[in-house]
């Protein structure tokens, strides 16, 4: 017998809960010891995925032996070895997401969600096909959550996802979920707003709360088409939640949360083209600020200074797809994280934060950034695309963000090719500044050589990188002429044929190369190019340059 095996079962249980649920499962075939202790494992988690594709289930009346019948009679004996054992389950997550026409075997997930709630279920996640998207929706694939959740009073996460519906029973109930810190539901169908918020209220515990995409259906209007009966959630208000930490809100248009000890807020509107109504004035403890398509009103400075004073503990903050002002000053000693990725009309970022440590910026044109006091430890990356009908923007952007800043500045490139464009010559006349390193994204490059030697020009001539990656699917032929550069030959092909200074990688001492794809580094990279296989989708390769 192995030593492991006469561990106790509460070492092993724990073992088999850090392992993914298809390996734990195949310790069965290991001993005796290891089957008894699968049958006592407290956690169940089946996803129909693993059992069957969507196509491989029968549909209609039609009655055989399949793959859904082994996911069911699964599911069953599990749970009634656990209930006839007298064993806790602490943890029941099923999905059947994959499942079409749920509803053939809700009386059995009814079933096995009253056995969990039976034995002391601590989490229970459900996901199920179907829900409401806006334009396809069907009675047919809703599942009505059982009201025998509210039996499990040592219940402490709730997560609902996809065609589950839950109805006017939910808020009529005297009920109470006096263990509950987390609740999640997405794509959720209530009968009424109502019966959201009284969910909520009756978790004293809470402290992490997800709201995404749910929808109500009015059963009652019978007289109007289902289009008319069903809607996106409109509204929600959080009021007196003592305990909330956390909240993630997306998909409805107002909000608005009233909790003093909330340290994370992530909110998204439904519609883009109607102002979002997000108040969140009394939470005075925000730690992190996550608000994502905002685009009426504009976001301006008075924004972030009632932001930063109302909220003096803000550590992160992370802006997307917002309409701004023009000019916007950002000012905090307590802000660590920045993050403003695609952000409309912003022209200017100047940054007052001198304890940021990690400032990512996302965009395609490039706004002016600067630091008024910054931080030793500081990281920057920067996304861009590379114009070649703007071939000074690149240079010029890089030569806006402060010297110290540069050597920690991570820039990611995308160069999208217009037919078998040539980008134009670029002339320097000084050394570009150095930066961390330069990650090349180059879409629907030519096979035409003529536009590699250019293209890498003008790159190379506006910073000088200390590593510079890219994925290795773009084109071999590219590759293999980047290598030939940097390795001094292609002289002739630069910018020292057309003036007086000297490119400045043909100084390159060392050029070490890592790919993701080579078992030996030190193997020659030539060598090994022209005997790989073309295609290594997804695989990066990284050169360090050393002067």
């Amino acid at each position: 017998m192995d030593r492991l095996s006469a561990l106790p079962k509460t070492i092993l249980h724990d073992i088999l809960a850090r392992l993914p649920d298809k390996d734990a499962a195949k310790t069965i075939a290991l001993s005796k010891a290891w089957r008894d202790t699968w049958s006592s494992f407290p956690i169940l988690s089946v996803c129909s995925g693993d059992f069957f594709t969507t196509h491989e289930v029968p549909i209609g009346n039609y009655c055989r032996f399949n793959k859904l019948d082994i996911l069911i009679d699964y599911v069953t004996k599990r749970l009634m070895r656990l209930r006839d054992q007298g064993l806790a389950i602490k943890e029941f997550k099923l999905d059947l997401s994959n499942l079409l026409f749920p509803t053939r075997c809700s009386h059995l997930v009814d079933q096995w969600i009253h056995m969990a709630c039976e034995s002391g279920v601590q989490v229970l996640e459900l996901h199920q096909c179907g829900g409401y998207t806006g334009s396809k929706y069907s009675e047919d694939d809703w599942y009505d959550l059982p009201l025998s959740v509210i039996e499990a009073k040592s219940l402490t996460k709730l997560k609902l996802a996809g065609g589950i519906r839950i109805g006017q029973e939910f808020s009529n109930h005297s009920m109470k979920f006096p263990s509950v810190k987390m609740l999640s539901f997405a794509h959720v169908i209530f009968t009424h707003e109502r019966i959201i918020e009284h969910l909520i209220s009756h978790c004293p515990l809470i402290e992490h709360l997800t709201m995404e995409f749910c929808s109500v259906y009015n059963h009652l209007s019978i007289e109007d088409p289902l289009v008319q009966r069903i809607y996106w959630v409109k509204s929600l208000f959080l009021n007196g939640l003592q305990k909330l930490k956390e909240v993630n809100i997306q998909g409805i248009q107002e909000v608005h949360v009233d909790s003093p000890n909330l340290e994370n807020l992530s909110y998204r509107p439904l519609y883009l083209d109607a102002p979002g109504k997000l108040n969140f004035d009394s939470c005075t403890n925000l730690r992190c600020l996550h608000l994502l398509r905002l685009e009426s009103p504009a976001i301006a400075d008075k924004w972030f200074l009632k932001l930063f004073s109302n909220n003096p503990f803000l550590e992160s903050l992370k802006l997307g797809y917002c309409t701004m002002s023009e000019r916007i000053n950002i000012s905090s000693v307590q802000l660590k994280a920045l993050e403003l990725y695609h952000c409309s009309n912003l022209k200017e970022v100047n940054i007052d934060a001198p304890n940021l440590l990690s400032f990512d910026y996302a965009d395609y044109d490039e706004a002016v950034i600067s630091f008024l006091r910054v931080s030793n430890q500081l990281e920057v990356s920067v996304s861009t695309i590379l114009d070649f009908r703007y071939r000074f923007s690149l240079m010029e952007f890089i030569q806006n963000i402060p010297q110290k800043i540069l050597a920690s500045l991570s820039l990611v490139v995308c160069v999208p090719f217009r037919g078998d464009s040539c980008p134009p010559a670029l002339q320097v006349s000084s050394t570009p500044p150095s930066i961390k390193h330069l990650e090349l994204r180059v879409h629907s490059v030519p096979n035409n050589e003529a536009v590699y030697g250019p293209l890498m020009n003008c790159l190379l001539s506006s910073c000088f990188p200390k590593t510079i990656s890219f994925r290795y699917d773009i084109l071999y032929a590219f590759i293999e002429f980047f290598y030939d550069m940097l390795m001094g030959s292609k002289k002739g092909e630069c910018n020292c044929s057309s003036g007086n200074r000297k490119c400045w990688w043909h100084d390159l001492k060392i050029v070490n190369i890592s790919c993701s794809f080579m078992a030996d580094e030190k193997a020659d990279f030539k060598a090994m190019l022209d005997a790989s296989p073309k295609s290594y989708e997804g695989k990066s390769i990284t050169f360090s340059l050393e002067m």
